[in-house]
């Protein structure tokens, strides 16, 4: 019985096919990477999907909780439970890929041996797999609040995607260079760890937004471009909020730029290695 599914072996041997255009034989290389990934990741585990679900719930209703303790349910004009989603996910999100394409850049993966497989393609298809999951933990979340009662309408779709692409191009970017100077620099692993376990986390609207610090804490705050994101989110989604702050040029700017020095870091020391 025949079938159409392509497996990695089949992919790497595929330059027995000369007909094939390199962008056709890379779409196949990435594609099976990425079932690869899911079967690796996700297939294994115990829980697995299922985690990446659980653990925004987590948070958001510990933080729902300290709200209900001190009285609150909203923050900004928007009801804690959305509020805290739309800043929990995003940062996830941000926090995952980042995590896995410092690690992808900084190892030696032994798929690397076949002639049709690249860093590249491997990158591709690992921020894919992060990116996808995350879409889909924030869809179930706003989805599952809908059920519950909270009611709310997407103003801007195209918005909210376009500042989330925007998250996802700052977190392959800073993974890029992290990543990079990591094969030189092992002390760069433990300083992204912290990075994200405190700073960011705590610098980056999961809590607040902008327009409630004061007026020189929020002028440090906006050097983040994680911030901006986070805002222009929350500013898309909902009718009641709408940030003054964000400026996605800035973080456009600041996209380019790591993706760019990354890149050439990540050549540079790849060189180097070898």
């Amino acid at each position: 019985m025949g079938s159409n599914r392509i497996g990695l072996p089949e992919v790497i041997a595929s330059n027995t096919i000369p007909r094939e255009s390199a962008f056709t034989i890379q779409c196949r290389v990435v594609h099976a990477l990425l079932l690869r990934d899911v079967k690796a990741r996700y297939g294994g585990r115990r829980l697995g999907f299922t985690w990446a679900l659980i653990e925004p719930v987590l948070f958001i209703t510990l933080f729902v909780g300290v709200f209900h303790l001190i009285g609150r349910s909203s923050q900004s004009g928007i009801e804690a439970p959305l509020f805290f989603i739309t800043g929990f996910s995003p940062f996830f999100m941000f926090r995952d890929v980042l995590s896995q394409v410092t690690a992808c850049t900084k190892s030696l993966s032994p798929l690397l041996m076949f002639p049709q497989v690249s860093r590249f393609d491997i990158l591709i298809a690992t921020v894919i797999l992060e990116t996808l999951v995350a879409f889909l933990v924030l869809f179930l979340l706003l989805a599952g609040c809908y059920l519950m009662g909270y009611t709310f309408t997407i103003e801007r779709p195209l918005d909210v995607l376009a500042a989330l692409m925007l998250l996802v191009g700052l977190s392959t970017g800073l993974g890029l260079v992290l990543g990079a100077l990591t094969i030189r620099y092992e002390f760069v692993s433990a300083f992204s760890n912290a990075l994200l376990s405190r700073p960011l986390f705590l610098a980056s609207g999961l809590f607040f937004t902008a327009d409630v610090l004061p007026a020189e804490a929020r002028y440090y705050a906006l050097f983040n471009p994680v911030l901006h994101c986070i805002e222009a989110i929350r500013s898309a989604i909902f009718h009641s909020f709408e940030s003054r702050y964000v400026d996605l040029q800035y973080v456009i700017v600041f996209v380019l730029i790591l993706i760019g020095f990354g890149l050439l870091l990540a050549d540079f020391f790849e060189r180097a290695r070898r």
